[in-house]
């Protein structure tokens, strides 16, 4: 099969006007300009893209499918008035809600180019039999918590029953995704220093060292988070009381920095994605970058939250590899990952007194190959190259928003990015911000094409949001 546009973006080299890319076996067999592929692969069937782009899936770095329902839920406010609701809420959602949520929003990934995903979740098993039912690659977190150290081994044996019956129910054997099969990945999901002691932080990251599964976790996402973290009174601490989730009697607070807090506990290292990243200082960011591991940045959760901006540009210059996510529909507005880009841009734009801007062509970067490669999987996706699977999105371009294209060469020659390559990748990386998804393919396979989500799918999501009483 050989898909052919008015430009294709490998991210990983030089944009490509009128290319092409040759797919077989579910894996990038070629790239090259369209004339050069068709006269060379006569044979192959031509799927033609007129006044598209053709680049990476987006690696949604951090999501919560099974939160699909909640679209809508989350009103600009604090984040701990926030999760309190959100904690509320939860208490009306029935097993198979979950389930029809996380179908739907795997649905919705696929819809907006998202082709692989790094999910969080607490139920794991629906979020993983939805990825497999539409063909999404994924790597499923499953979260864990834990404060009191007196059940300390109570709550490793949870994980590890958890994770052996989510392995059963999904028939995978948690090993990496490199296979045409795509079996779900497991990780596991230390959820954040305020539900999480450091003894049981440390426990996880042995476990997941001997198991071999990666790990994420949330970490500084908000100002009441890193009050209570430092010692002061947290509306955080009012919300799990309220709840009666935490009663404040087996944990105290350590009286340092969330990021000091993990790394103490030495969970931090290459395996580790931490999820937000947003109330760091520079000492926090010098931490984040020794250890080796990745961040998940969501630039309109935070927003909506009243989290602040993640100093993106700063980590990125230290070394650390920065990713894109969505974060749940609990509280963001969409699945969209242009969106996405736009709100990092704004976010970039708005710190940029205190950081240089990020570029538009570094923002398509961490919602494709920087994302990838913080998740362990940039050898399989996340650029498109011969070798790697062929997980693509094709998106159709407006004219207006390619104002140079006319005076851009038609490839920059290879090597070092240089000013002319990285321009025309501005240009066209903010073209594709402002894009609309056409088709979606994952390992070769058409996932997405326009159809609209099943009407079933549709009808547990509806039923889902109206028993939590939110507007279908």
């Amino acid at each position: 099969m050989l898909l052919s546009g008015d430009w294709v973006l490998p991210v990983s080299d030089s944009p490509m006007a009128q290319g092409a890319v040759l797919v077989s076996d579910g894996a990038i067999a070629a790239i090259g300009t369209a004339a050069e592929l068709k006269a060379r692969y006569g044979e192959e069937e031509v799927l033609e893209f007129p006044g598209c782009a053709i680049l990476p899936g987006f690696v949604n770095a951090h999501t919560h499918l099974e939160y699909s329902a909640f679209r809508g839920f989350a009103s600009p406010s604090g984040f701990s008035r926030w999760l309190l609701r959100l904690l509320r809420a939860r208490r009306k959602v029935a097993d198979e809600d979950w389930a029809a949520a996380a179908l739907w929003g795997a649905h919705e990934s696929l819809r907006n180019g998202i082709t692989s995903i790094a999910d969080t979740s607490y139920h794991g098993v629906a979020v993983a039999q939805a990825a497999q039912a539409v063909g999404l690659r994924a790597r499923v977190y499953l979260e864990l918590f834990g404060l009191d150290d007196t059940r300390l081994s109570t709550s490793i044996e949870r994980l590890e029953a958890s994770l052996d019956h989510a392995r059963r129910m999904v028939g995978a054997a948690g090993g990496a995704v490199d296979t045409i099969e795509m079996p779900v990945e497991w990780g596991i999901s230390p959820h954040a220093p305020y539900t999480v002691s450091q003894r049981l932080y440390e426990e996880a990251a042995r476990f997941g060292q001997d198991a071999g599964l990666r790990l994420a976790t949330h970490v500084a996402e908000s100002h009441s988070e890193k009050r209570l973290l430092g010692g002061s009174m947290s509306t955080l601490a009012l919300a799990y009381r309220a709840t009666r989730l935490w009663t404040g009697r087996c944990w105290r607070p350590p009286r340092m920095t969330p990021v000091q807090y993990v790394a103490g506990t030495g969970a931090l290292g290459p395996d580790m994605l931490v999820v937000h990243a947003v109330q760091v200082n520079g000492d926090d960011i010098a931490i984040l970058a020794g250890s080796g591991c990745a961040v998940a940045h969501c630039p309109r959760s935070n927003m909506r939250l009243g989290c602040g901006r993640a100093p993106v540009a700063e980590m990125k210059a230290a070394g650390i590899l920065v990713g894109l996510g969505t974060d749940s529909l609990a509280s963001n507005d969409s699945l969209d990952m242009l969106a996405e880009m736009r709100a990092a841009m704004e976010v970039s734009e708005a710190r940029g007194a205190r950081e240089k801007s990020l570029r538009p062509g570094m923002i398509l970067r961490m919602a494709t190959l920087d994302g990838a490669q913080a998740l362990g999987w940039g050898h399989l996706v996340g650029s498109l190259e011969a070798g790697k699977r062929a997980d693509m999105v094709v998106v159709r371009l407006r004219a207006e928003d390619l104002p140079n294209a006319g005076r851009m060469p038609q490839r920059v020659g290879l090597g070092p990015p240089g000013p002319d390559r990285a321009e025309q990748m501005d240009i066209l990386a903010q073209a594709v911000m402002r894009a609309e998804v056409q088709m979606t393919m994952v390992d070769g396979k058409i996932v997405y094409g326009g159809e609209e989500i099943p009407a079933d799918v549709a009808r547990g999501f509806r039923t889902a949001r109206t028993r939590l009483g939110l507007r279908v």
